[in-house]
């Protein structure tokens, strides 16, 4: 065998066995685990819970990593973002008026998530409501009218205890 061919072959095992990497979780070649965790998003985790259920856009958590100690790019931010929505540690929502998806962290278990919103229109703070009340609205319109409404879509508009009293 040439000195060429046996170079190519030496490669070619070589990158054979990168493609079974040693830890858990990890696709092909260059993929990441599904399943891995990093610093920075444990630090984008941590800010939205330190949020105390507060919606917060994605803009919102680029800015407060560009004032911190802890500098992460948007790129990482969106993607950490994304990635919370689908473990199911945060929500993801888009209200009307509000430039940007916001995202919320996921406090309770998933069947306690369901919660309708309301959202001042004159000082724009989004509130989750959970009401049983509210929710029998929902039964009625499945039972009545064969339509199911997604409750954590849905959003009452009006005006705040707060603006009320201004």
């Amino acid at each position: 065998m040439t000195g060429f061919k046996r170079l190519s072959q030496r490669f070619l095992e070589s990158a054979r066995s990168a493609e079974t990497p040693d830890f858990e979780g990890a696709g092909p070649l260059n993929k990441r685990p599904t399943n891995y965790h990093t610093k920075q998003g444990e630090a984008v985790l941590d800010f939205l819970e330190s949020q105390g259920g507060a919606y917060v856009t994605a803009a919102q958590v680029v800015a407060h990593f560009q004032h911190g100690n802890a500098l992460i790019s948007r790129t990482t931010v969106y993607r950490q973002l994304e990635r919370l929505v689908q473990e199911g540690k945060a929500r993801k929502h888009t209200f009307d008026g509000i430039l940007g998806t916001c995202y919320q962290y996921v406090q309770l278990l998933p069947q306690e998530q369901e919660a309708y919103h309301l959202k001042c229109e004159e000082c724009g703070v989004i509130y989750d409501l959970k009401c049983h009340e509210v929710h029998l609205v929902s039964q009625h319109i499945f039972q009545s009218h064969a339509f199911r409404v997604d409750d954590s879509k849905t959003v009452f508009y009006g005006t705040c205890q707060n603006c009320l009293q201004k």
